[in-house]
């Protein structure tokens, strides 16, 4: 059995859901930064910023997650030093059904945020 601790092997399994909340905190940061701010006509890629660096965090989430799911899928994932299958298999499958969970989670949060204005 790998030195790899229960911790670091749930945190990993966690790792959709905890992807998601610092993308969920990011987006509601960005839109209280541009209200409270108010830069008037601050625009990024000729996009209004808050638009822009939403976008941005929602496609970096995405991906990051969509790598965990791929990972995931192949066989690999957090549980990979256990000897049994059992917890290896649970550990996969937890991953996969959290970051599936996450993208749509990732996407519920992002597309309000890209569609109405930062103030509005």
């Amino acid at each position: 059995m790998s030195g790899r601790s229960f911790p670091v092997t749930f945190g990993a399994m966690l790792a959709p859901f905890l992807i998601w909340a610092g993308h969920f905190g990011l987006v509601y940061a960005i839109n209280g930064a541009v209200c409270a701010r108010a830069p008037e006509g601050a625009m990024l890629f000729g996009y209004p910023l808050s638009v822009a660096l939403v976008a941005a965090a929602t496609v970096l989430a995405l991906a990051w997650v969509a790598v965990l799911l791929v990972m995931a899928l192949r066989g690999g994932g957090p549980a990979g030093h256990v000897a049994s299958a059992d917890p290896r298999r649970f550990a996969r499958w937890f991953v996969v059904a959290g970051a599936g969970a996450a993208l749509v989670a990732i996407l519920w949060v992002g597309l309000p945020a890209l569609l109405v204005p930062a103030c509005g």
